[in-house]
């Protein structure tokens, strides 16, 4: 009988571990969202994109999931459709066993289970070094001086190196689980070349190959070009975020020299480099500098949030079509970012040009 009592404890620990539920629950301390559909997104691998995979309804500000067991923790997003201004266009998370809790809002926060305690840790870290970023990126638009100016551009290397040492740390230590594996990709134009070396042979073997492929497939961190250079450009026409038809032609021989730049807001190198195209565009576009962006977006309110947030003023076009997009195919773009400087007569200048590159070429043009 008393080993029988031992063991009434050790059966109600284990009915209550086994009936532990997997879910999420959201709040949005906003309910303008109230009413419309929050979309789950996961991804088989890295190489796919993500995928609606369940849905709810937001509901006095709540909403939720019941999740499926899984055997690894994996990374997720929330999107809402049609959201209110404000709403953050993705929410990332940690698909894992638990009880996760959302909470959204000017920013998305995520707690409850333990790789989704330590994610969020790192990205309220990354997010400090963001803010301060911003706050510098604005006095630098508004600094004349050229010696001011480099020196604020020092500071802002600093932290973009700082950042990328974030990252850094948080991939190395989860460089065995696919959370880390998926930051690894999608950081990796933050890391120097050492750092991206040290992740690869930290990797698991066939997370090595993957790395390899996609670096094949998107030509990141490659700056190398696609021989258009001496050619004439090719006119494409896709929508502004107005929803208006623009054309390339409808810039090019308008103005002394045109840039055209292809990035999108999920593409980490083309973050990393947006403040040098933003501080040579405020340099030079008096001076007859034209900047035409071309997103590889298939997300139009995370499109729309970049360039507001990196203060991209020049004009915008997408097809929201991502790798498949109609506008980047004449271009034979395969990495992002990826850029093209066409001079007045329609003719291909130079090809990828990025920080002090495209600085010192419009320097040499412009006079």
């Amino acid at each position: 009988m008393k080993r029988l009592l031992y063991l009434v404890p050790a059966i109600a620990l284990l009915l209550a571990s086994c009936s532990k539920k997997n879910e999420l629950d959201g709040t949005f301390f906003n309910k303008s969202n109230d009413g419309r559909m929050v979309y789950l997104l996961t991804m088989k691998s890295l190489k796919d994109n993500f995928v609606p995979v369940d849905s709810a309804v937001i509901q006095n500000g709540k909403f939720h999931f019941d999740l499926n067991e899984t055997s690894e923790p994996s990374v997720a997003y929330l999107v809402v459709k049609e959201a209110s201004p404000g709403t953050p266009a993705g929410i990332p998370f940690v698909y894992e066993n638990g009880s996760i809790k959302v909470t959204v809002d000017s920013v998305a926060k995520v707690k409850g289970t333990p790789m989704n305690d330590k994610t969020q840790a790192f990205f309220d870290n990354l997010s400090e070094t963001v803010k301060k970023l911003d706050a510098l990126d604005m006095t630098i638009s508004q600094t004349t001086d050229e010696t001011t100016r480099a020196n604020y551009i020092s500071q802002m290397d600093s932290l973009n190196k700082d950042m990328g040492n974030i990252g850094f740390n948080f991939v190395k230590e989860n460089i065995k689980n696919k959370v880390g594996e998926f930051y690894f990709v999608s950081f990796l134009g933050l890391f120097s070349d050492d750092q991206v070396k040290e992740l690869e042979t930290l990797s698991n073997p066939e997370h090595k190959q993957l790395i390899e492929e996609i670096l094949m497939m998107r030509g990141a961190q490659t700056g190398e070009g696609n021989g258009f250079v001496g050619k004439k450009y090719i006119d494409v026409s896709g929508n502004n975020p107005d929803g208006k038809k623009i054309a390339l032609s409808d810039y090019v021989g308008k103005n002394k020299l045109v840039l055209i730049d292809f990035w999108a807001s999920w593409c980490g190198p083309c973050v990393k480099e947006m403040p040098n195209v933003v501080n040579a565009y405020a340099a030079y576009k008096s001076k007859g500098f034209e900047i035409v962006g071309i997103s590889l977006d298939e997300d139009k309110a995370a499109w729309v949030a970049a360039l507001k947030k990196m203060n991209m003023t020049w004009p915008q076009m997408s097809d929201l079509k991502g790798w498949q997009s109609k506008l980047s195919a004449p271009y034979h773009v395969q990495g992002i970012p990826y850029t093209l400087l066409i001079d007045q007569e329609g003719n291909i200048i130079a090809e990828n040009l990025r920080g002090d590159q495209l600085e010192n070429k419009l320097k040499e043009i412009l006079k």
